[in-house]
């Protein structure tokens, strides 16, 4: 029978390829419109994954892991409610639930690192979360779920930071998903700039 380790290895394995997947799956459907796009599944893709990951972290008792995707875990699920209409005073619970875990998991994981890189992974997750915010903040003003260039620049940066305290504590799971992330979202990048840099020639 696997063992605990090996049950909790391919459950982050399993949501860091469902987060590659949501990417690829986003930049062949941005490169094919020839604009940013946000195609169907996406969010329940991020859901999914999102909860895969968390409970890795959650797992391996690291605080940097565990904040760095309950943000994205909550905010996937009010993607899918902005299509559905949802009521903001049906969004109070999930605000609560929120601030209940990350209580919780600042009262229960401990491990976060020593000195320097405490403070690269922390800042790695604050904007790794952040992106998440500004994302739902957008989508909320346009009505529609979208993914605006904060996000892929706060994602790009988050990526960068968290990497490298990934490598520092040698966990391949969290190392997997975040080396992956630059190539598709710098792309995508180009792909907002591309309006804004045909309009300013015309």
């Amino acid at each position: 029978m696997p063992s605990m380790h090996v049950l909790l290895s391919a459950t982050g394995y399993i949501g860091q390829a469902l987060f590659a997947g949501r990417v690829v799956f986003q930049w062949y459907a941005s490169e094919r419109a020839g604009r940013v796009v946000v195609p169907r599944g996406y969010w329940g893709m991020s859901l999914l994954g999102s909860a895969l990951v968390l409970a890795y972290g959650v797992g391996k008792h690291n605080l940097v892991f565990v904040m760095s995707v309950l943000p994205g875990t909550v905010i996937a699920y009010l993607n899918l409610r902005i299509r559905r209409k949802a009521r903001k005073r049906q969004l109070v619970p999930w605000a609560v639930a929120l601030l209940a875990v990350v209580v919780w998991a600042a009262w229960r994981q401990p491990r976060v690192g020593e000195g320097v890189w405490a403070v690269i992974g922390l800042l790695g997750s604050l904007m790794w979360g952040l992106r998440h915010v500004f994302q739902w903040w957008v989508s909320q003003r346009r009505g529609e779920p979208t993914l605006p260039a904060s996000f892929y620049l706060l994602s790009l940066t988050g990526s960068f930071f968290l990497l490298a305290y990934a490598i520092r504590h040698v966990d391949y799971v969290m190392i997997l998903g975040y080396a992956f992330n630059s190539v598709p979202y710098i792309r995508i990048l180009l792909l907002l700039r591309a309006p804004t840099a045909a309009a300013r020639s015309s």
